[in-house]
């Protein structure tokens, strides 16, 4: 087929392929630099994995001050504790508060937003991406644009575009186990909270579970070391969960919904290929049975859920890993575990690694170097696409190894590499200039300027 002959649906300056929360950040940046944006995005909503697919909260950045290197954070976070939907520091938050909170600062940055459409191809010359060939009620058409930032979270297009991938654990070739999470309200957090005091002191292990008075925090693995270890082997025991039940199993509070519990789990550890439909059909269809069975198991076994009930479960599979894009710079095991700084940083972290179901082996000539700044950067050329002129990546699938990628796939590098890349292709343009040539360190200087705090 020649997608040239169909029909144009818009153009723009900058097209972001995909609305989750990179998608969202870079958009709103690009947007605030001028630029005429359009968002693309399958779901009816933006944020990705922190809105459809209910992951929070966001993450600490193991750093002192935990920089969120990010201008555009600080905007959601003030508007999220407006709206009494988020912790003082934004970490906890509503997911469907989120939502709306972010296509309100894209809106009224400009963003153009246009949901409930697929891409499914991409028209390339001259390694220059010219158009997505994108599906929806209108049938196949073009969306047009002069640079184009993959926030698909899978690097969609930037394979669809040629450019090169790695994927998987490179021992084993095998992606991170994958989740479906879900939400119970009408918790009796009091009686809950007691109830994980009481078995603190009736089995000893006090492990992995609290309650403050006023909130819980609840989680168990594989082992016997968790507070909850006895409880789950029980129910196995009687028939009423499985051992994957008990392999991966959290529970945070939600901010501005009383009485609820976010779950993050169930876990999959088999069919794991978050490119793969069948996988992803698969995790819906057998995680809601799991659900079903696990509030049954709560209701059972632990007081405080008697009246509970499931008031979410998420749209979106929770993938951990899937494609790591080729780019110009690709950001290496070595590089995170040595702490290595770059001239033209976008983010910084000391997120631990963080791979599920492999038990990580670090050789000793890997050891962090004690430069006083414990912590790594993500440099700007790792969102810089090899091969294609005008294309970004951002989010989990930017470039980076495997063991790299399981530490920066959390919520506020995915931010930060929106808003860089946003930014860089604001600068691209004012230039006349290809992405790989903008300097990543005016880039850092820009999102300082507007606000993105870093420790320097």
């Amino acid at each position: 087929m020649d997608y040239s002959k169909l029909p144009v649906f818009a153009e723009a300056d900058v097209v972001v392929c995909g609305g989750g929360t990179a998608g969202a950040f870079a958009a709103k940046a690009a947007a605030d630099m001028g630029k005429d944006v359009l968002i693309v995005e399958q779901f009816g909503a933006l944020g990705g994995t922190a809105t459809n697919g209910l992951v929070l909260p966001i993450m600490h950045t193991h750093i002192p001050e935990n920089p969120q290197c990010s201008y555009i954070a600080n905007i959601v976070r003030d508007k999220m504790v407006e709206l009494g939907a988020a912790s003082a520091n934004g970490a906890n938050f509503d997911p469907l508060l989120m939502k709306t909170v972010l296509e309100t600062v894209c809106d009224e940055a400009g963003v153009r937003m246009l949901f409930y459409t697929f891409i499914a191809e991409t028209i390339v010359n001259d390694n220059k991406l010219e158009a997505i060939v994108v599906a929806n009620k209108n049938g196949l058409g073009l969306i047009k644009g002069k640079i184009f930032i993959d926030g698909t979270g899978d690097g969609d297009v930037c394979v669809r575009a040629g450019a090169g991938y790695t994927k998987g654990n490179p021992e084993t070739g095998k992606n991170q186990p994958i989740s479906l999470r879900y939400i119970v309200a009408n918790v009796d957090i009091r009686a809950f909270g007691e109830f994980i005091n009481e078995t603190i002191e009736k089995t000893g292990k006090n492990y992995a579970a609290s309650y403050d008075g006023s909130s819980v925090y609840v989680a168990c693995c594989a082992g016997d070391q968790w507070t909850f270890s006895d409880i789950f082997d029980e129910a196995i025991k009687n028939g009423d969960l499985i051992d994957d039940d008990k392999n991966y199993w959290q529970g945070f509070m939600v901010a501005g919904r009383e009485n609820t519990i976010a779950f993050n789990n169930p876990e999959f550890f088999d069919e794991v290929d978050g490119t793969n439909p069948d996988h992803l059909t698969k995790t819906q269809i057998r995680g809601k049975q799991r659900i079903l069975r696990q509030l049954q198991f709560y209701k059972k076994y632990m007081k405080g859920f008697e009246k509970a009930y499931i008031a979410e479960i998420a749209t979106m599979v929770g993938i951990r890993e899937s494609r790591n894009i080729e780019t110009e710079y690709v950001l290496s095991a070595a590089d995170l575990l040595r702490r290595v700084k770059f001239d033209d940083m976008f983010c910084q972290s000391n997120y631990p690694v963080d791979i599920h179901g492999k038990q990580l082996k670090c050789e000793s000539n890997l050891a962090p170097v004690d430069d006083g700044k414990p912590w790594y950067e993500i440099p700007y050329r790792s969102l810089v696409v090899k091969g294609i002129d005008n294309l970004y990546i951002t989010g989990r699938c930017l470039g980076a190894e495997f063991l790299a990628q399981s530490s920066l796939r959390v919520q506020h590098s995915v931010r930060a590499s929106g808003e860089a890349a946003g930014i860089g292709a604001a600068l691209a343009l004012d230039r006349d200039i290809l992405p790989k040539q903008v300097d990543g360190k005016e880039v850092r200087e820009i999102m300082i300027s507007k606000g993105a705090h870093f420790v320097l």
